[in-house]
C-alpha cells in the first residue's frame, strides 16, 4: 500500500478511534481502515470476550456465579482500543495490572474472569500479552502504544520483572475442568452474529467524527452531549444461533451503536438497522439478527 494512502487511510482511522499515529497506522491494512475487520480466529476471539464484558454475575440465570463470569469491570478503566487484524490491542495509561486483573484470574484472585485467557508473555508496568486457550485469540493490554513485543519479552530486553510478572496463569497452565464448562454454557452464534458482536469490542470507544454517535467505553459520553442515561439496571447479553438480544439502561444511546455498527466507515459490512420502539432496535446481518433493547435489562428480571 503507497505511504500516502496509508496516511490517509491512518488519520481517518484516527479520528474515529482516538488512537496515536503510532497505533493507528499499525492497525490499517488490508484495504481499509482495519477497525472491525479481523481474521475469523479473531472475531470468534471477540465475540466470547463481548458476552464477558455485556454480562453481569447477578445471581440470576443464566448469569449467576455458577455459570458465567464477568469481565464487565473491566470496562471502567480508560483505554484506547486499538484493534488489528489479528490482535487486539487496549492501551492503559494508568492502573494496567488492575485492568488485567478484570480480564484474567490470579494467584490472589482465584476467580475466573475470562475462562482460558493466558498471559503469554508479560514486560511487568509496560504490557501484557493474553491469548485465549479456547480461540486462539490473542489481546495485548499496553501501557503505551509503542510496548515490548513478545520476542522482545522473551529475549529479556525489558530487563525488569516483578511478582506482577507471575500473578497470572501462563500458557503453561491448562484449561481446566471448570473453566471449560463456563466457556461451554455459552450458546453456540452464527457468523454474522459474531461479526457484530466482535464489532461491538472493537468499538468500544469508537466515535463519529461528524459528532452523531459515540460509545464510550458503555459509561459516558465523549462528545459531552445532553443525554440522559438510564438508571443502573445492569447489562445482559444472550442468545442463540442468529438471534441474540443486548439489553442494558446506561449508555451509549441505542442509536450510537446503530450508528456505529451500520457507518460506512467502520461498520460491518451489510448491517442494517430497524427501529421497532423508542427503545428498542433490531440490526440486521444476513439471515441474524441482534436486538437492542435500552432502558429494560432483563437482569433486571
Amino acid at each position: 500500500m503507497p505511504s500516502s494512502r496509508r496516511r490517509s487511510l491512518r488519520d481517518v482511522r484516527r479520528a474515529y478511534t482516538g488512537e496515536d499515529k503510532k497505533a493507528a497506522e499499525a492497525g490499517v491494512g488490508r484495504g481499509g481502515l482495519g477497525v472491525t475487520h479481523c481474521s475469523p480466529v479473531q472475531r470468534r476471539f471477540r465475540a466470547t470476550l463481548a458476552v464477558h464484558l455485556f454480562n453481569e454475575n447477578n445471581g440470576k440465570p443464566p448469569f449467576s456465579d455458577a455459570e458465567l463470569h464477568s469481565a464487565r469491570a473491566f470496562l471502567s478503566y480508560t483505554m484506547t482500543v486499538s484493534p488489528r487484524y489479528d490482535e487486539l490491542l487496549c492501551i492503559v495509561p494508568g492502573a494496567l495490572e488492575n485492568a488485567l486483573s478484570r480480564l484474567s484470574s490470579s494467584s490472589s484472585d482465584p476467580r475466573h474472569r475470562v475462562p482460558g485467557l493466558r498471559v503469554a508473555a508479560s514486560a511487568p508496568y509496560q504490557a501484557y500479552h493474553l491469548v485465549d486457550l479456547v480461540t486462539g485469540g490473542r489481546m495485548t493490554l499496553a501501557r503505551q502504544s509503542a510496548y515490548p513485543s513478545i520476542a522482545d519479552i522473551r529475549s529479556g530486553k525489558p530487563g525488569k520483572s516483578s511478582s506482577w510478572a507471575r500473578e497470572w496463569p501462563g500458557l503453561d497452565v491448562a484449561i481446566s475442568p471448570v473453566e471449560r464448562a463456563v466457556r461451554a454454557r455459552i450458546p453456540a452464534m452464527t457468523e454474522e452474529i459474531e461479526a457484530l458482536l466482535a464489532a461491538l469490542v472493537a468499538c468500544l470507544d469508537a466515535r463519529d467524527p461528524a459528532g452523531e454517535w459515540a460509545l464510550g467505553l458503555w459509561w459516558t459520553d465523549p462528545l459531552r452531549r445532553s443525554i440522559t442515561a438510564g438508571h443502573d439496571g445492569g447489562i445482559s447479553l444472550w442468545g442463540s444461533g442468529g438471534r441474540w438480544e443486548l439489553a442494558w439502561t446506561e449508555h451509549p444511546d441505542p442509536d450510537d451503536i446503530v450508528g456505529c455498527l451500520t457507518d460506512p466507515h467502520i461498520g460491518v459490512p451489510g448491517a442494517a438497522a430497524v427501529r421497532l420502539s423508542a427503545h428498542v432496535r433490531e440490526i440486521r446481518l444476513g439471515s441474524s439478527v441482534l436486538t437492542l433493547r435500552y432502558g429494560v435489562s432483563r437482569a433486571d428480571g
